[in-house]
């Protein structure tokens, strides 16, 4: 019981260091993401890098949990993370940082559909389906809303953020474009230097069926996603 009651407890207060740190309690850092999203409804999410847990990394920073509480949590987090079948690989590094890798493909199939990353409670990047058959790929943005208190703890990111795809690009804030080797898609990049970049944002229509004006990807079943919740 009282170690139940220790790792509630602990839950509880890192729920409340991340909302003072950042919606997202997951920093990114030193990574490499790849999202392939195709105009037929499929897609694939590739994340090679650091996953930094913001409340355990501010606690440790901030010298307000002793060695074996941090040690604790440390594992409690990585068997929370290697508990999804998307992360192939999961090292711990200290001080709440994790060493992943992280590989997901599915299918959406219809309107009003996401994926999120890491998770819908703690996204870093969001991609959703709209009813006027476009996706929309967007990062949260939370890491530039608390750009100062992510810094004055010793939290960074930097990386690059990459989104491959033959739909028409309709919107795009990304810094590099080019064609890819692949015929007909093209490459999207981002390199994200600090918290104070703005996040990357594309917007994309999906293929239509012209005979009917219905969104060729709908009528199969989705496959790995979920309802949108229509949260930012």
């Amino acid at each position: 019981m009282k170690n139940l009651a220790r790792q509630l407890m602990t839950r509880m207060c890192a729920a409340l260091l991340c909302l003072a740190l950042a919606s997202s309690c997951y920093v990114p850092d030193n990574f490499e993401t790849e999202l392939r999203v195709t105009k037929d409804g499929s897609y694939g999410i590739t994340y090679i890098g650091v996953l930094t847990y913001a409340p355990l990394f501010g606690q440790i920073a901030r010298g307000a949990i002793d060695a074996q509480h941090a040690k604790d949590n440390e594992r409690m987090f990585l068997e929370t993370l290697k508990r999804d079948e998307g992360f192939k690989q999961v090292t711990s590094l200290g001080k709440g940082r994790f060493q992943v890798r992280y590989e997901s493909t599915g299918r959406f199939a219809g309107a009003h559909q996401q994926v999120t990353f890491v998770s819908r409670q703690e996204p870093i990047f969001r991609v959703r389906t709209t009813e006027a058959a476009t996706v929309e790929i967007n990062g949260s943005g939370q890491g530039r809303i608390y750009a100062k208190q992510l810094t004055e703890v010793g939290l960074k990111t930097q990386g690059l953020f990459r989104v491959v795809t033959d739909m028409e690009v309709t919107e795009s804030n990304a810094q590099f474009v080019r064609k890819s080797p692949t015929p007909g898609y093209m490459v999207y990049d981002w390199t994200i230097r600090n918290f104070t970049d703005i996040p990357p944002h594309l917007s994309a229509k999906m293929a239509v069926d012209p005979r009917t004006g219905v969104p060729a990807y709908s009528g199969g079943k989705g496959v790995n996603v979920e309802k949108d919740d229509g949260k930012k």
